[in-house]
């Protein structure tokens, strides 16, 4: 079939630096080269957008066209109307790359227009899906008045990172991990989503966003659900993110003493950059392991990552050895690099039983390396798989998991630029005889 994709907020940073350079990779690659037209829907044509245009390859580009539109005016979606008629029988993908409160106005002009057409279509709308729990129903609500969640996409582009996807492979598809996945083997779990850079450019947006709502709510969430669901029963779009809705769900509420909130010097605003915490899941998987989240900006490197650090090894079997050994971790490494690391102990000498920390990596090749996270997910939108884009339900609980968090203290920890976190961060570990692997 063929499919004509509709960026509304075509011009934007988002639709000129991701989208259509993805699209027109899976294009030129052979990957996808069912595009019947690609429509940049935005009020004004701008330099940049020219060219961006003018750097693809001419295939890609007699594809693309500019079309003036405004969410909030009914002329627009009139017009819109009049291209539809140009594809019937061919699928239409309407991606919202604009901003958050443009969602309501832009999901109902499109689902009173398309009433009027039978083309199978799908609608992609991009995070922050809502600001609090009540928007995000509100949202969804919207959404099912005019769609049904078959035809909805919500994405984390997150999700399309290959380190994070291989988290379910290795899990999954090696019984000798997900043995010892679980209380009786893991003493806890990091994740970190650290940025070097801070929010120049963005101040408006960060400062009625903030950390909590613009990396926990939803990639750190999303990370430690692949990390910490059961199996699902079969390998299903529907299994796996009821899987994932029922691990959220079970996150138990987090205490106000385990959370630091941050703001780097020299920021003007009030919003909070930095937030670390210790949360629980009550399972029978996860029954007392702490889960320890920690995401800010400029800090001292960007560093995306996963630490799955294993118990001791029993006291009895340290005494015959003449060092104390570490405790194995399982990494998994988003940015800089993507690769899964595990950290072992071994023996390097003969003649004394010694044990040394020994790294093996497992580095993805370059060609992974530089696939944007796009690329996948687009090839998926394509196909109708929903695997890797979230479900209402599934939205709904993580601004629960966090709703106790939006009214942060008025005063954050002042933290310098360059540093690796407040101290109170560090504390947060270390009064539970741990350490952050940074």
């Amino acid at each position: 079939m063929l499919w004509a994709f509709f960026v509304i907020g075509g011009t934007g940073d988002l639709a000129r630096n991701k989208l259509l350079p993805a699209l027109e990779k899976l294009y030129t690659s052979g990957l996808f080269r069912n595009l019947s037209g690609v429509y940049a829907l935005a009020r004004t044509k701008t330099t940049q957008w020219e060219e961006k245009l003018n750097s693809f390859r001419p295939e890609f580009r007699a594809l693309c066209k500019y079309v003036p539109f405004d969410v909030k005016d009914p002329n627009s979606y009139k017009e819109l109307g009049r291209i539809l008629q140009e594809h019937k029988g061919q699928g239409l993908i309407f991606y919202l790359a604009l901003s958050p409160e443009l969602f309501e106005d832009t999901i109902r002009g499109l689902g009173v227009l398309l009433r009027n057409f039978e083309n199978p279509r799908r609608i992609v709308v991009e995070k922050p899906f809502g600001k609090d729990y009540a928007s995000a129903v509100r949202l969804n609500e919207l959404l099912r008045r005019y769609f049904v969640e078959e035809e909805v996409f919500r994405i984390d582009h997150f999700l399309g990172k290959h380190t994070i996807q291989n988290i379910f492979s290795l899990r999954f598809s090696n019984s000798i991990f997900e043995g010892v996945w679980n209380k009786n083997f893991v003493d806890h779990v990091q994740v970190l989503a650290l940025e070097d850079k801070g929010v120049e450019g963005r101040e408006a947006f960060y400062e009625t966003t903030g950390a909590v709502r613009d990396m926990l709510q939803n990639h750190m969430l999303q990370m430690l659900s692949f990390v910490a669901m059961e199996p699902p029963c079969c390998m299903e779009p529907e299994s796996i993110r009821d899987e994932k809705v029922k691990v959220l769900r079970s996150i138990r509420q987090i205490d106000p003493r385990e959370v630091v909130f941050g703001r780097y010097e020299g920021y003007k605003g009030k919003a909070e950059t930095f937030v670390a915490l210790k949360l629980y899941i009550d399972n029978l998987r996860w029954q007392g392991v702490p889960f320890y989240l920690m995401t800010g900006k400029a800090l001292a490197r960007k560093l995306t990552r996963i630490t799955v650090v294993f118990k001791e090894i029993p006291k009895s079997f340290i005494s015959l050895l003449d060092c104390e050994p570490r405790q194995n971790r399982i990494v998994f490494e988003v940015a800089p690099e993507n690769k899964i690391v595990l950290y072992l102990e071994l023996r390097p000498l003969a003649d004394r039983f010694i044990v040394c920390p020994v790294e093996r990596q497992i580095v993805f090749d370059t060609e992974v390396e530089n696939k944007e996270p796009y690329e996948s997910l687009l090839v998926d939108l394509f196909r109708g798989d929903q695997t890797l884009f979230m479900r209402y339900d599934e939205v709904e609980t993580m601004w629960k998991v966090v709703e106790p968090l939006l009214d942060f203290p008025k005063d954050p920890i002042t933290y310098p630029v360059g540093s690796w976190c407040p101290k109170e961060a560090w504390d947060l570990l270390k009064k539970d005889g741990r350490e952050w692997f940074v």
